[in-house]
Parts: structure tokens; C-alpha cells; sequence
């Protein structure tokens, strides 16, 4: 009866890691596609689906590696629209310490010319879905970015982001909306497509732009 127990819990606790998704914990710079994860940008300042392209080079300098569009050594043609993840469990500065990035966070910044950084989910099988995603504003200079959380071609959320909402020990948490937050649940088919975007925002300019994003799911 006792090994019974143990067995069921066991195979409990498995299920329970292998139906809950976590952009955080789950992030590659290795790998992309990375199950469940993509990691890209739209080819223009559209949302649809079919602008979506996959980030083809990856930075994988520590704490805080980047996915990049192409290769390149600096701001300009290829850098942007990167995602960016830090790998450490402290919070850390971003490039040239203009912006930083909590334990796990990703961060994200858009193109100068309106194409949107994204970070897609695809279903691994039909079921209902809870979806946990929290964007906050982490460049000192007070992130200004529209942030949108998309299922297929629905949007379910948009917000914009206009303040610092991170990590308070580096810098204050000010402006008019620092973090935004969604939270709710789907009902998915399999290979149905959730999005989170980050984009210029209403000043239609990257300058100081950096979002971070948390995002976690459970199958339920």
C-alpha cells in the first residue's frame, strides 16, 4: 500500500512539472525553437502571424545572453528587435548598464521601424491553459512600449508601458503605468499560437525602450 502511495505521488509530481511551462526556468539561448518557446520579431510592424520570424543568432554572453535576428556587432541592422534573458538569480545590468533585468526575467525591445519583439507559445496538446504574463518597464531611462499578449490572431491584452516598474534597488519605480499584467485561461488546440509582444510605443521610437517579461502557463 505504502509503495502504492509513493508511486502515484510520483507520477503526481511528474505530470505536474511536465503540464507547467515557464519562459523564466524554460529559456534557451541554444535552442530556437525551444519546445514549447519561440523566440522572434515581426518582419514588419504588423501583429499577424505571418510576419512572425524566428531570431536566427544567438549572444550567449553571461548573465544576460541575447537572441538577435541576425548577427551583429552592435546597435543597428540585426540587434534589434532582440530578447534578452538573465541567466543569473540576481538582478542584473543590461547592455551598456542603461537598463536591468530581475533573476530569470526576459527582456525585450523593440526596432526603431516599429517591428515588434516576440516571444510565442505553441500549444503541445488541446486543453485549457492559464496564462500568467507580467511586463514591467526596466530602462532607466523610463520604458515607452505598447505590450500585447495574442492568441492566434485574437489580441486578449494590450497596455502600454510609460515609467520604470524593476528591480527598485536600481533605480526608482516611477511613470504613469511602470508594469502591466495579464492573467487568464484558454482553451487551446493543439499548435495554437499565444504571443507576447513588445513594441515601440506611442512615441514610435525605441530610445530607452527595454520591458521586461515573466511569463508563466499551466496545463490544467
Amino acid at each position: 500500500m505504502l509503495h502504492t502511495v509513493i508511486t502515484l505521488l510520483f507520477l503526481s509530481a511528474i505530470s505536474q512539472v511536465a503540464t507547467t511551462f515557464d519562459l523564466s526556468t524554460d529559456f534557451s539561448l541554444q535552442h530556437n525553437p525551444n519546445g514549447v518557446w519561440q523566440y522572434g520579431y515581426s518582419a514588419s510592424n504588423s501583429l499577424d502571424l505571418k510576419e512572425f520570424r524566428l531570431d536566427g543568432y544567438a549572444d550567449q554572453a553571461a548573465p544576460i545572453g541575447f537572441w538577435h535576428p541576425s548577427f551583429s556587432k552592435g546597435p543597428g541592422p540585426g540587434w534589434y528587435p532582440y530578447i534578452a534573458h538573465n541567466s543569473s538569480k540576481n538582478t542584473m545590468f543590461g547592455s551598456s548598464n542603461g537598463w536591468a533585468a530581475r533573476a530569470g526575467e526576459v527582456a525585450m525591445e523593440a526596432s526603431n521601424t516599429g517591428q515588434y519583439s516576440l516571444v510565442r507559445f505553441v500549444a503541445p496538446m488541446a486543453g485549457t491553459y492559464q496564462i500568467s504574463a507580467q511586463f514591467e518597464g526596466i530602462h532607466f531611462g523610463l520604458s515607452s512600449t505598447d505590450v500585447h499578449v495574442i492568441s492566434n490572431d485574437t489580441q486578449l491584452f494590450s497596455a502600454d508601458i510609460d515609467g520604470y516598474g524593476g528591480d527598485p534597488a536600481f533605480h526608482k519605480v516611477e511613470g504613469a503605468s511602470p508594469t502591466a499584467a495579464f492573467s487568464g485561461k484558454l482553451t487551446l488546440k493543439k499548435g495554437d499560437i499565444v504571443t507576447f509582444a513588445v513594441g515601440y510605443g506611442k512615441n514610435k521610437t525605441n530610445f530607452g525602450d527595454t520591458t521586461g517579461l515573466f511569463v508563466h502557463i499551466v496545463l490544467l
